[in-house]
């Protein structure tokens, strides 16, 4: 589902990432560790497309995306991916509903369907009923659950995590942590980054651990 090859994504020198090379299964959680500059959001960025690699290749389902030539333009590589960052990113002056539709409005989807996916995905973060709150009215773990519904309402291959659970106290880390293993379980893959090793020892799954943008 996701392999790098000899990777390598600067943005100047000796600061980003170098020589990395792993696999993500289909439907396989996996953990990014480091510390904060250890090269974590980097990767996600060159799978995002956010950052052009300098050598190496990326490939999502057998596709190598990581040459700007790339048959897969950047829009329909982003489709297959679901996004969920630690600062939420939610707009403020709109409402749950309005915030998870965002997605799908952009990709054309007719507003009948979008009720549909919008309360699906809001069902399966345990959201339902919130469809008219604003995020500024909700706990920092129930904007996070809204940040996850909106990554996941158009049913994405790929879920990138960057570091979601940097904000939430122990207990709602963990609830989130279920959440992305959930989604596993439905053939989603997950790639999460985080600097929080107690957090995902329990979990037992695979993690990929960085130092200086070189895997340790």
């Amino acid at each position: 589902m996701i392999k790098f090859d000899n990777v390598t994504a600067t943005y100047k020198k000796n600061i980003g990432i170098f020589n990395i090379s792993f696999e993500v299964e289909p439907g396989e959680l996996v953990f990014i560790m480091g510390p904060t500059g250890a090269g974590k959001s980097t990767i996600l960025k060159t799978i995002y497309k956010d950052l052009q690699v300098d050598s190496g290749k990326i490939f999502l389902n057998n596709e190598d995306i990581s040459l700007s030539s790339s048959n897969l333009s950047i829009s329909s590589t982003r489709n297959e991916i679901g996004m969920i960052f630690q600062d939420f990113k939610l707009l403020n002056d709109r409402n749950v509903y309005d915030n998870v539709a965002l997605p799908l409005r952009i990709a054309g989807i007719s507003s009948k369907n979008i009720k549909h996916m919008v309360r699906d995905a809001l069902n399966k973060v345990n959201m339902s009923g919130y469809e008219f709150s604003y995020p500024l009215e909700l706990s920092g773990g129930e904007q996070q659950r809204i940040s996850i519904a909106r990554a996941l309402v158009n049913n994405p291959k790929i879920i990138l995590a960057d570091e979601p659970t940097g904000n939430l106290d122990p207990n709602i880390s963990d609830e989130i942590l279920d959440l992305l293993e959930n989604f596993t379980a439905n053939g989603s893959t997950v790639l999460m980054s985080t600097h929080n090793f107690p957090l995902i020892k329990p979990r037992n799954k695979k993690f990929i651990e960085l130092s200086k943008g070189r895997m340790v």
